[in-house]
């Protein structure tokens, strides 16, 4: 079943490659991508075919929700990609990497390990301020084997079971994220997105203190509680000085800022002309703080 396109979804342009000879990216042609979402991942939300330049549209896809993206295609390894999208996808679209099953099986094969019909997982982890891969995250799974790749990518092999459950850490590191539940397919990869907040964390006694953490909020109409995108939110001490650089909303009318020292209390307004929003006030401790507004 295919669900008709709602005012909430919008069309991704999106891109399928693999890894070429010494890493260049080759465009996949013929590669069915399926869109999933709803409870469970059950629901058929689109389908299309990368063109001969590896190119596609991500049709009906609910902004600010996770849904999984399945590529297939004879030769290659099934792999079903977890991610939410905003409205920054819509312009910049998306880009997925596929491998074929011999270059797959080959890696398991340097690795020491054999492709098995169960589970397999590459997880990549990055920092939600700065963008870049978090090397060295200590995973404890509830099955499979774990491989650092490097620059913030783990491969999980043979993992049993409906989903992974995945505890991460770092020492001197205090990440927001301490766990994660991937979904699991027979014979089949899935692609993961971490983005923890990792600053602010150092050694005291040898016990890790957090000293800064994040306030985020949505924004959304008083009368009908739709998302209101580009509303600016400032945010300023009790002193009335800014505390953080302002940020504005994206499509859903999420905002997230980080860096506040904690614990702390800060003032967080949100404007956009005609709409009129309460001051609120937020206390930010370890675990960050939650500045909803509704416009009127």
């Amino acid at each position: 079943m295919i669900l008709p396109l709602t005012a909430w979804a919008a069309n991704i342009p999106a891109k399928v490659y693999e890894n070429g000879a010494n890493n260049a990216p080759v465009a996949v042609s013929g590669v069915e991508v399926e869109v999933l979402g709803g409870y469970g991942f059950k629901a058929k939300l689109s389908s299309s075919v990368t063109g001969d330049d590896g190119g596609c549209v991500l049709s009906n896809v609910p902004l600010g929700k996770e849904v999984i993206v399945k590529l297939t295609k004879t030769g290659y390894v099934s792999q079903y990609d977890v991610r939410s999208y905003s409205g920054g996808d819509v312009e910049k679209g998306a880009i997925f990497w596929i491998g074929s099953e011999a270059n797959v099986k080959s890696l398991y094969k340097n690795l020491g390990e054999s492709f098995e019909a169960k589970g397999q997982v590459y997880i990549e982890i990055n920092d939600e301020l700065t963008g870049e891969g978090i090397e060295g995250v200590q995973f404890s799974v509830s099955s499979g084997k774990v491989f650092d790749l490097g620059q913030g990518e783990y491969l999980i092999v043979n993992a049993e079971g409906a989903s992974l459950k995945a505890e991460i850490q770092k020492p001197g590191y205090a990440f927001d994220i301490e766990s994660v539940n991937v979904p699991l397919f027979a014979a089949a990869m899935t692609q993961y997105y971490v983005k923890v907040q990792a600053g602010g964390a150092v050694f005291e006694s040898g016990v890790v203190k957090i000293t800064s953490a994040c306030i985020s909020g949505h924004i959304v109409r008083l009368s009908d509680s739709v998302a209101i995108s580009g509303v600016t939110v400032a945010f300023t001490t009790g002193t009335n000085l800014t505390a953080r650089p302002s940020v504005v909303t994206d499509s859903t009318g999420f905002y997230k800022q980080c860096g506040f020292p904690v614990p702390r209390a800060y003032r967080a307004q949100a404007s956009k002309p005609p709409w009129k929003f309460k001051l609120r006030i937020v206390i930010v401790f370890t675990k960050g703080a939650t500045a909803d507004f509704k416009g009127f």
